[in-house]
């Protein structure tokens, strides 16, 4: 599998990346499925999250469906936005998501082509339950990089 591309998220008024798929359980439950328009999107789309006052929010998307025209194999796709799921609404309150949301931070020591394993100088763990922020944790990466020569 491909390296994926990351959702984006506005975390303590920065702009990071985050290695998560909190929509993931609400398009389940919906049995909504989006066509993935290269390699890099298997899920088909992208998020845009905040998280304020300890809440995470779906604020945009980028999602591609089937064009109903298609005559190939593969289809034609086209992209929607956040209209498509909550017509009407630029900002969702992510009720539906409980989990872990990995934020990467620091420089990238290791690519790897598959998924998000890539691994950065750090992760931060966000815990949520129900859409609330209820926990943290950060990992430091950086120790099986380090030259053991080197204090």
């Amino acid at each position: 599998m491909t390296a994926q591309i990351h959702e984006r998220l506005i975390y303590e008024g920065k702009e990071c990346s985050m290695t998560s798929e909190p929509l993931a359980p609400y398009l389940h439950e919906h049995k909504i499925e989006f066509s993935w328009p290269h390699t890099a999107c298997w899920r088909g789309y992208t998020g845009s999250w905040l998280i304020e006052n300890g809440r995470l929010y779906l604020i945009g998307l980028k999602a591609y469906i089937k064009s109903p025209s298609s005559n190939t194999s593969r289809g034609s796709i086209k992209e929607v936005g956040m209209d498509y799921l909550f017509p009407g609404q630029e900002k969702v309150f992510a009720d539906w998501y409980s989990g872990e949301i990995r934020v990467p931070q620091g420089k990238l020591l290791e690519y790897i082509h598959l998924g998000f394993a890539s691994v950065y100088e750090k992760d931060l763990f966000l815990k949520i339950e129900a859409g609330q922020v209820v926990g943290k944790r950060e990992i430091d990466n950086t120790a099986p990089y380090k030259d053991p020569d080197q204090p």
